[in-house]
């Protein structure tokens, strides 16, 4: 490891031993113990960032976003960028409604500031995203996330003390949470969507920690905008607006005072209805097509459908590739192909990634008459034609999708689950509120999508913060055997 990263790590590990014992009264020296939270996130950040490589802009999903802010640009009209718009099945879809905005306005913005990064992201698309020797200059962008990994993780042990109530437990949730920066500055150094909305959702649920404390409308009408936010930076994120609306109405009709509840309600709707609103009426005036983005969820959708088609063996190997180093084991104990079937690369003719790529794709589209009515086509045709197969074939999807960081993911994703069952059991709503929202996500993306950890990021958050309530758990059990002794 590099000797900048391990005295990065000490000087966490001093912090965290400092801290003994769980102080109740969290916090006593509120302001100090932020700033120092928030300096060790930067220099630990700063420490590991320094050790990371920069990948070409034309790799993997950056040339999407690329592509947009780049027509916002030089025509000042939001587009779908030129990755979707060649060929002429292509030429189907509405120009501008694609992706979701805040994202690719926020690299357009940091492309007036930064010369070296908008010459680079020139050279992206004339070259068509394929000029693997294009500048890889995005120094703004990168900069800017990797601060918003830092306020993230500021962001974790905040939540952490609020929640489990104690120091301790918001300095062991933060060193956890610092464990998975190798996999978060991975994200930092790409253009693209990961780190955006992992800081906007977190945002979200820590003003929705802190309206539960004060019983506040104004800090649940932020978090309803962070989320909303959320949403306009990943479109997926507005059913879990949609979910939480919900739950909050059965909340009004159940739980009293209901007229207290009803204002907490309208507050979280008016911040989350206010952000979201106003680009469904754009698309609305301008496509005639009242809703948040249109063509890339039935595209994503027709992928994942794909995988319905797995007969009962290969279902039983899904479960065992989808394991961290699930791939060597499979391939050790069954046989070397044995995942081949689910990979994810492009020229994988059989796998059934490939299939929805092409055939499932062609087929399906020309069967529903069109783009316009593909989604509905896919839902109707295929999710609720076969909705056990499709459910059954969600459970491995999601297991995939929830061992962000490996093995991290595996042994604090179990740890994270017998806290929410014991959450949900006392009724303890602060976890509740730190949890729930990355279990829902996960199994949505799994049911939608080809799941995938990066999509689940804020499981980091999650598993952070129940890792912390173990540990909180066990040094508390200690100290009152002592305290009896």
């Amino acid at each position: 490891m590099h000797p900048r990263t391990v005295a990065g790590w000490t000087s966490l590990a001093r912090s965290l031993a400092a801290s003994t014992g769980s102080d109740r009264s969290y916090p006593k020296s509120r302001c100090s113990a932020s700033v120092l939270a928030m300096g060790l996130a930067l220099i630990v950040c700063g420490l590991f960032w320094s050790c990371t490589s920069v990948p070409p802009l034309s790799e993997f999903d950056q040339t999407f976003y690329i592509g947009i802010a780049h027509d916002l640009r030089s025509t000042g009209r939001f587009t779908d960028g030129f990755v979707f718009t060649t060929g002429d099945a292509q030429r189907l879809r509405p120009s501008g409604m694609r992706f979701a905005p805040l994202y690719p306005g926020l690299v357009a913005a940091t492309a007036a500031w930064d010369g070296d990064f908008a010459r680079a992201m020139e050279c992206v698309v004339h070259s068509g995203g394929s000029d693997a020797s294009c500048p890889s200059d995005a120094n703004l962008v990168r900069l800017m996330q990797l601060g918003m990994v830092a306020l993230f993780l500021w962001s974790v042990w905040w939540i952490a003390g609020q929640v489990l109530h104690s120091q301790r437990a918001a300095w062991v949730a933060l060193l956890l949470a610092g464990m998975t920066l190798p996999l978060l500055l991975r994200y930092v150094n790409y253009v693209m969507t990961e780190i955006t909305a992992l800081l906007l959702l977190t945002s979200a649920i820590a003003a929705a920690v802190r309206a539960r404390r004060e019983q506040s409308v104004a800090w649940l009408a932020l978090a309803g905008l962070c989320l909303g936010m959320t949403a306009l930076t990943r479109p997926a994120y507005l059913y879990l607006g949609y979910v939480c609306a919900l739950v909050g109405f059965v909340l009004v009709c159940w739980r009293k005072p209901r007229r207290r509840n009803l204002a907490l309600l309208l507050g979280f709707v008016a911040g989350f209805g206010g952000t979201v609103l106003p680009w469904i009426a754009r698309n609305a005036v301008v496509f005639d097509r009242p809703a948040l983005t249109y063509g890339y969820d039935s595209f994503v959708l027709v992928l994942r459908v794909a995988y319905d088609r797995m007969n009962w063996e290969e279902y039983g190997r899904f479960y065992v590739c989808g394991l961290p180093g699930g791939r060597g084991l499979a391939n050790a104990a069954i046989r070397p192909d044995a995942c081949q079937r689910f990979s994810w690369a492009p020229t994988e003719k059989y796998a059934f990634y490939n299939i929805g790529m092409t055939t499932l794709m062609e087929e399906t589209v020309t069967a529903a008459g069109g783009w316009s009515h593909h989604l509905a086509y896919l839902i109707r045709n295929h999710v609720l034609a076969a909705p056990l197969k499709h459910v059954l074939v969600t459970v491995p999807f999601a297991l995939a999708g929830a061992w962000v960081n490996h093995y991290w993911g595996l042994v604090l994703g179990i740890v994270c689950v017998i806290a929410t069952v014991r959450a949900l059991r006392v009724g303890d709503q602060g976890m509740l509120l730190v949890t729930l929202p990355g279990w829902f996500m996960l199994l949505f993306h799994a049911s939608v999508a080809i799941n995938q950890p990066r999509y689940n990021l804020i499981l980091i958050l999650s598993y952070s913060v129940g890792g912390a309530w173990l540990v909180e758990r066990i040094f508390s059990r200690r100290e009152a055997q002592i305290a009896r002794v």
